[in-house]
């Protein structure tokens, strides 16, 4: 509540200021009028482009020399010069200020969108890696939020769709801000080891059940990743030198697997979750609407993974089936997982 409140109060701020910023452009308005009028009235051999530029060159305190005003003349510029700038500042004032409060609400705004997401994924730290994993992410249509101190990086992640809270994935109300406590998954990919597992550490006090990944330069360190709460523990350098060898010795299956190639046929996995409609459905009626899906393994709660799973598996909530098929077949085995 404290959160909508502070939205709506900066929502309010920013209504006013445009009121006053309206109400300050028209006096400004009025008073270059006024006084281009009064000058070209005052100073007979002056066109009224003349004094419009005295005019502007008056409130601005620039003063391009000596104009050569009568006695009347130095009298209606004095006054200008009192009423003048002081509107000019109070509209700059303004103008300021609608700028600060507009980016605030925008933030407020996109805070207030992230507070309603559910079973999103997060992700800190988006240099090249970090940026590899949400292009991915993009494609399969997840909802994400990035983590980064950089505003380029954050401003690059929101023309991308995704969210981003400028910060770090260390600090804990940073990554409350990115709904951490409802999220489904956090990628902690930035560049040093340090950070990331502090990031792990901070992760997973705030969300005990989430999936957490994480990029270490060191494989070497897995075990200690492991013992913060990390899930999985990658390590960038090394697994690229293992798809760099097996693309070598077994070209198609390592392309296959690691979707580089250009075939509509894909490897993907699938969750289903709670009130979903494939609930209590056999993999036989499953496969029958589906005849170009393909059933690798299924992962039960409490079981050791199955490959090849039996056609007479009545499917529950929680199960996880590893499958193939085209795109579009795994959009709609997709949909109906969901719940």
């Amino acid at each position: 509540m404290h959160g909508h409140s502070t939205y709506y109060t900066d929502l309010a701020a920013v209504t006013r200021q445009r009121r006053n910023l309206r109400a300050a452009l028209v006096a400004l308005g009025a008073v270059i009028t006024t006084s281009t009028v009064g000058f070209a009235w005052l100073e007979a051999q002056w066109s009224l482009w003349d004094a419009l530029f005295f005019t502007l060159i008056t409130i601005t305190t620039v003063g391009y020399g000596d104009y050569g005003l009568d006695t009347r003349g130095e009298v209606f510029a004095s006054l200008l010069l009192i009423t003048g700038i002081a509107i000019t500042t109070y509209v700059l004032g303004q103008v300021v200020q609608l700028a600060v409060n507009s980016q605030a609400v925008r933030r407020r705004k996109m805070l207030k969108q992230i507070a309603q997401l559910k079973d999103h994924h997060i992700v800190c730290g988006v240099g090249r890696v970090g940026r590899a994993v949400c292009e991915r992410f993009h494609e399969s249509g997840v909802s994400l939020v990035v983590v980064d101190p950089d505003h380029e990086r954050c401003e690059w992640a929101r023309s991308e769709g995704h969210f981003a809270v400028q910060g770090v994935g260390t600090d804990d109300q940073t990554l409350i801000n990115a709904g951490i406590t409802q999220c489904a998954g956090l990628v902690a990919a930035a560049s040093h080891d340090s950070e990331n597992l502090v990031t792990v550490l901070t992760a997973r006090e705030h969300n005990p059940d989430c999936l957490i990944v994480c990029r270490s330069d060191d494989s070497e360190s897995e075990s200690k990743f492991r013992r913060a709460g990390a899930d999985r523990v990658v390590a960038p350098e090394t697994n690229g030198g293992h798809i760099i060898a097996n693309l070598l010795v077994r070209p198609n299956t390592t392309d296959f697997l690691a979707h580089t190639g250009n075939d509509e046929i894909q490897l993907s996995e699938l969750q289903i979750k709670p009130d979903s409609r494939l609930v209590g459905q056999t993999l036989r009626q499953v496969g029958q609407r589906e005849t170009d899906l393909v059933f690798v393994a299924l992962k039960t709660a409490g079981e050791p993974t199955r490959l090849r799973p039996s056609l007479s598996h009545q499917l529950l909530e929680g199960d996880v089936l590893i499958i193939v098929g085209e795109l579009s077949t795994l959009a709609r085995i997709t949909d109906r997982a969901a719940a």
